[in-house]
């Protein structure tokens, strides 16, 4: 059920006491319940963010949630997200778990509007806005796609640009591994053909890694602004996305390991880019 909150809520005014939810089976539990598949995000193009240092990180990237849910000591988030939510809702810990799955969930949970398309599109692009870039070809799994924009964050990436059928950047779990980077670092998607074309004319080093690669990664020119390209550790990159590179990057496996996975050779490369470029 969905009723009004008595008592008053430290940090908001009384005229915006937030309402409260304690039904599991409140269909405001069950639409937002759905944003946890891809059909449910597809239709309301929405995603949730959990923990009250993620939604400051929001809000101080200029994020506004369109409702934001609090369980726990009632009181506004830091940062002053609360103030900026279209829709402030009470609710108790059992419906924060039943909305993202998880056993322990943290006490406040938000809820933001997809970017754009148009905002994701390559063409919107400024490569001289930073001296590195991070192009992933096809990631699967939302862990380490976080991971990897985590660590774009890290290195003052300009933007990570999905290539191909990839898993969602705005999935509750990629948001989750992000720790906050989702809100500062623009995500792009495009096509083979686009991301092609876009190697092409790039005015700075394009680097794709492989476990063939010609040089060190080490030992290579990261001509600002350089764009790391890769592919999964299963798969690798695509010939045609190699082929459109200036260079190819080795990065030696010097125990049993075979390979790395997406993240580590993201991180690993985009530090190398900014130690020479540094």
């Amino acid at each position: 059920m969905l009723l009004g909150e008595g008592g008053g809520v430290q940090g908001y005014p009384p005229q915006m006491q937030p309402l409260r939810i304690e039904s599991l089976s409140n269909p405001v539990v069950k639409g937002l319940r759905a944003l946890r598949t891809p059909k449910g995000r597809d239709e309301q193009r929405l995603f949730l963010a959990e923990g009250e240092r993620t939604i400051a990180t929001a809000t101080a990237a200029g994020w506004i949630p369109e409702m934001l849910l609090t369980a726990g000591p009632l009181r506004a988030p830091i940062d002053g997200g609360a103030s900026h939510a279209r829709e402030s809702l009470s609710v108790t810990t059992e419906v924060l778990a039943k909305i993202t799955g998880r056993d322990n969930p943290q006490e406040q949970l938000a809820v933001y509007a997809d970017p754009a398309p148009e905002a994701q599109a390559v063409t919107t692009i400024d490569p001289s806005r930073a001296a590195r870039w991070l192009m992933l070809e096809a990631p699967r799994d939302p862990g380490n796609l976080g991971s990897a924009i985590r660590s774009a964050d890290a290195c003052a990436a300009g933007g990570v640009i999905l290539v191909g059928n990839t898993c969602d950047p705005y999935s509750i779990e990629t948001v989750r591994a992000t720790m906050g980077s989702i809100f500062t670092v623009p995500i792009y998607r495009t096509t083979h053909e686009e991301g092609v074309a876009l190697l092409k004319r790039w005015p700075g080093s394009t680097i794709a890694t492989a476990l063939d690669g010609a040089s060190d990664y080490s030992e290579l020119s990261y001509a600002a602004p350089t764009m790391i390209v890769i592919g999964t550790e299963a798969d690798g990159l695509s010939a045609d996305l190699r082929g459109a590179c200036s260079s190819a990057a080795l990065i030696p496996m010097l125990g049993t390991a075979e390979s790395l996975n997406l993240a580590v050779a993201s991180a690993i490369m985009l530090y190398a880019a900014e130690r020479a470029q540094r």
